[in-house]
């Protein structure tokens, strides 16, 4: 048996909602178990309206649950004293626009009852902490979606929780946003705060989070670590070549042997990037270019994508495309 302590369990989670319309209920989740192990990130996948969010709710008693436990640090969570050491940003956060960002965060702040005093440090600290400082004066109002997506992050943080719970958090960010975000929330794992995080951004997913959980249709198909992900989902052997200058035969052997290959053009010359499934037939490939001197850039071991798992395990296929239709205000 495993001695990872879980901050955070979810045990049989069932939510419907009534339809008035078709007089029977709505399933938005069935039978949901999981585990968030502690000071670790728990990734929370899922296609739209898969049932990520209504989760997230019946955790945070935003929504009541129709049957099923949620365990909080080994006891049922029931109590806002217990929720006081969670941290949530919500998919879609939501602030007073006439309030400065400094205001916004001291009285969010101070339901969490942390005292003036404290908030006088802690306040300006956080705003450090997300790239906000220099908006500490302006009203919300005037802020880009992909900066109130920073306030949302700060309010979260603010009161230094044990679990943070994040709900598309890179939603609206640029590309240095996502990044600056990224690494906080790296950080911020460093630190001993525990990650429970949905997001279509996969490639964040992998480099931050240590185990996966997919939803699909209100329903969770597979949980895993990312270490165990070549042992469950294969691997791949990657060599990728500078001008494969080689007699034919040996060029057609490699090329054959090679379960996936493709070219691409660069300064250097014509990249030849070959891919295969077994690590023998890689060695065998590899050995075969250096006897013939090649010019080989790299050799590599890659597990299979966080992608492609979603869509072989949900039959379905990521579209974060689609999602930042939603979201196309940038920050600036």
């Amino acid at each position: 048996m495993s001695s990872q302590t879980n901050i955070l369990e979810v045990r049989n989670l069932e939510k419907f909602f009534r339809s008035y319309w078709l007089y029977r209920p709505l399933i938005a989740v069935k039978d949901i178990s999981f585990e968030v192990p502690e000071n670790q990130a728990f990734g929370f996948l899922g296609h739209n309206g898969a049932g990520k969010t209504t989760t997230i709710k019946c955790i945070m008693g935003l929504v009541y649950k129709t049957a099923g436990e949620i365990i909080f640090k080994g006891e049922p969570l029931v109590s806002s004293s217990q929720r006081s050491k969670i941290g949530y940003l919500p998919e879609h956060p939501y602030f007073y626009d006439h309030l400065s960002v400094e205001e916004t965060l001291s009285f969010l702040g101070s339901l969490y009852d942390i005292s003036k005093t404290d908030l006088k440090k802690l306040v300006p600290d956080t705003l450090e902490r997300v790239g906000l400082a220099r908006k500490a004066k302006s009203p919300v109002r005037a802020l880009s979606k992909g900066l109130q997506q920073r306030l949302g992050i700060a309010q979260s943080i603010i009161h230094q929780p044990e679990l943070l719970i994040l709900d598309e958090p890179f939603s609206g960010l640029d590309p240095v946003g996502r990044k600056e975000i990224r690494e906080l929330i790296i950080e911020l794992k460093s630190e001993g705060t525990s990650i429970f995080m949905s997001s279509h951004i996969l490639s964040d997913v992998e480099d931050i989070c240590e185990k996966i959980s997919i939803l699909s249709h209100g329903e969770v198909k597979t949980s895993f670590s990312i270490s165990e992900i070549p042992e469950i989902y294969g691997q791949e052997f990657e060599i990728e070549i500078v001008d494969l200058d080689l007699n034919a035969e040996i060029n057609q052997a490699i090329l054959t042997s090679a379960h996936k290959t493709s070219t691409r053009e660069t300064s250097s010359g014509t990249i030849h990037n070959l891919r295969f499934k077994e690590s023998a037939q890689a060695n065998h490939a590899l050995k075969s270019l250096l006897e013939n001197s090649a010019n080989i850039l790299s050799f590599k071991n890659r597990m299979a994508a966080l992608e492609d798992i979603f869509m072989k395990v949900t039959g379905e296929k990521y579209q974060p495309e689609e999602r930042n239709k939603l979201d196309n205000s940038i920050e600036s």
